[in-house]
C-alpha cells in the first residue's frame, strides 16, 4: 500500500474530543516529497477501506470521523463502499477542490443519503457560496495572525456550520485563541493535544479498588510470582475474576471447563497471566477516565509490541507492550509521572523510557508518539535510519487496530457486572 494513515484527533476550547479525521502520507516524505501524489487520482478511496477494516469504534470510538475526499472520489458512488453509519462519516473536500456545479449535485446527493460534509476556507468568502446548504464544518486553513478574524466573519456567513482551526502547532498558541473574545472556532486540530482527564472527574486520591489494580500489576511484574497470591488478589475484584475465567475457559485446549482460579492460573501460566493483567487492569484503571485514554493506551502498546522486530528487539516485545500500556499511567492516576513509577514497579528499561526519555526502548515511543501526531517527515527519518518500509510500520499499526477492536468486543464492560 505504501500508505500511513492515523486518525487525528479533533477537539474542544476544553480539550474534549469531538471527532478525528484521517491524516496520511503516501511514500516515505522525504525521498517522495518532489513526486505527485497517486491518491489524487485514484478512484477508490484508501481512507474508506482503512475504516472498513478496521472499524468505527476502533478509529474513533463511534465519534464522527472526517474522510478526505477528490473530486474523483466524489462522482463515484462511495456510499456503496461505507459499512459504517453514513451518520458519523464527514466528507472533507480536498483543499484545492473548485466548487462547481457538478461538486454541487453531488453533495447534495450525498446529504440525502445521511452523510456529512466539510470543506476548507482558504480566505475567500464566495468560494464555498454554493456549499453553504450542505456544509456541516469549516477547516480554516488561513494565517494564525488571522484565524480568529476569520472564525468571526465566516460565523457570520456560516451560522450553522462547527467552524475547525487546523494545525494549531503549539499550546500556547491554542490558549491565545481561546481566550480572545471574538473567537468563533468550535474544534481544533493540534499535534499538542494530549489526551486527559477533564478537571471534574479527577479524585484527589486513589480510590481502593484502583490500589488493589496497582497491587495485582506489582505481583505479576514479579521475575518468579506466586500464583495463590495473584489468585487471592483477584478474588477481590468480581468482575477481574469472571473476565479472567472467560479467558482461560476460551483459550483452554482441554475439554473440561476451568472450574476455579487456581487451576485457571496453573493452566494459563506466568507469561499470558502477565499480559493479561496489565491489558485488564489498565482497562480498568481507566475506568473512570475518559474512553480515549483507553483507547490510546492499548493501540500504543500493540503498536509498541509490533514494532519490535524492525527496531531489532524482537526479544523485548512483551516490555515494549507494557511501555506503550503504561505511558498514560500518569494521566490515569492524576499524578506526575515519576510519581506514579514509585507505585507501579516496572523494568528498568521500560522506567527509563517513561520517566526519563532515556534508553533503547524510547525509540520506538518516541517513533509511536511522532506517528499519533502524523509528523510524517520524522517518521520517514527514522524508517530510512532504521530501513524499515512504508507498508511495514503501516500493517504494524493497522494490526493494532484491529488487535484493539477484537479486544473491546469481547472484553467484558465492569459497569455492565
Amino acid at each position: 500500500m505504501n500508505l500511513l494513515i492515523v486518525p487525528k484527533p479533533l477537539f474542544t476550547d476544553k480539550m474534549h474530543v469531538e471527532g478525528y479525521y484521517m491524516a496520511a502520507q503516501y511514500g516515505n516524505a522525504i525521498l517522495e516529497s518532489t513526486k505527485s501524489n497517486p491518491l489524487d487520482r485514484a478512484m477508490d478511496s484508501p481512507f474508506i477501506d482503512f475504516m472498513n477494516e478496521v472499524g468505527l469504534e476502533a478509529l474513533t470510538q463511534n465519534k464522527p470521523i472526517f474522510l478526505p475526499i477528490t473530486k474523483i472520489q466524489l462522482v463515484t458512488e462511495l456510499d456503496k463502499d461505507i459499512t459504517e453509519e453514513p451518520s458519523n462519516i464527514v466528507f472533507l473536500l480536498e483543499d484545492k477542490l473548485i466548487m462547481d456545479d457538478l461538486v454541487v449535485e453531488r453533495c447534495q446527493h450525498f446529504k440525502e443519503l445521511g452523510f456529512k460534509f466539510a470543506a476548507y476556507f482558504k480566505g475567500k468568502m464566495e468560494e464555498l457560496l454554493q456549499l453553504k446548504p450542505y456544509l456541516d464544518y469549516i477547516f480554516l486553513k488561513v494565517p494564525l495572525t488571522k484565524l480568529v478574524e476569520y472564525s468571526f466573519a465566516v460565523q457570520r456567513e456560516y451560522p450553522m456550520s462547527i467552524i475547525v482551526a487546523t494545525e494549531i502547532s503549539e499550546k500556547p498558541v491554542f490558549d491565545q485563541i481561546v481566550l480572545h473574545r471574538d473567537s468563533k472556532i468550535d474544534l481544533f486540530d493540534g499535534a499538542f493535544y494530549k489526551v486527559h482527564i477533564p478537571t471534574n472527574a479527577k479524585q484527589n486520591a486513589l480510590s481502593p479498588l484502583k490500589t488493589n489494580y496497582i497491587q495485582l500489576l506489582n505481583i505479576v511484574n514479579q521475575d518468579d510470582f506466586d500464583f495463590q497470591t495473584f489468585t487471592r488478589t483477584v478474588r477481590q475484584d468480581t468482575a477481574l475474576a469472571i473476565q479472567f475465567m472467560k479467558l482461560v475457559n476460551t483459550a483452554s485446549k482441554v475439554r473440561t471447563e476451568v472450574k476455579n482460579l487456581n487451576q485457571a492460573a496453573a493452566m494459563l501460566g506466568q507469561r499470558e497471566i502477565k499480559k493479561w493483567v496489565s491489558t485488564a487492569v489498565s482497562n480498568a484503571l481507566c475506568v473512570d477516565s475518559p474512553s480515549e485514554i483507553t483507547r490510546l493506551s492499548l493501540i500504543r502498546a500493540k503498536f509498541c509490541e509490533n514494532l519490535a522486530l524492525h527496531f531489532e528487539m524482537s526479544v523485548a516485545q512483551e516490555n515494549l507492550f507494557l511501555m506503550g500500556l503504561f505511558s498514560v499511567l500518569d494521566v490515569v492516576l492524576d499524578i506526575p509521572i515519576e510519581e506514579a513509577f514509585k507505585m507501579v514497579f516496572v523494568p528498568p528499561q521500560i522506567h527509563s523510557a517513561l520517566v526519563n526519555q532515556q534508553g533503547e526502548y524510547y525509540s520506538v515511543l518516541y517513533f509511536v508518539q511522532q506517528y499519533e501526531m502524523g509528523h510524517w517527515k520524522e517518521i520517514s527519518r527514522v524508517a530510512l535510519v532504521r530501513n524499515i518500509d512504508i507498508d511495514q510500520i503501516h500493517f504494524a499499526y493497522k494490526e493494532a487496530l484491529q488487535w484493539y477492536s477484537n479486544l473491546i468486543s469481547t472484553t467484558i464492560d465492569h459497569e455492565d457486572l
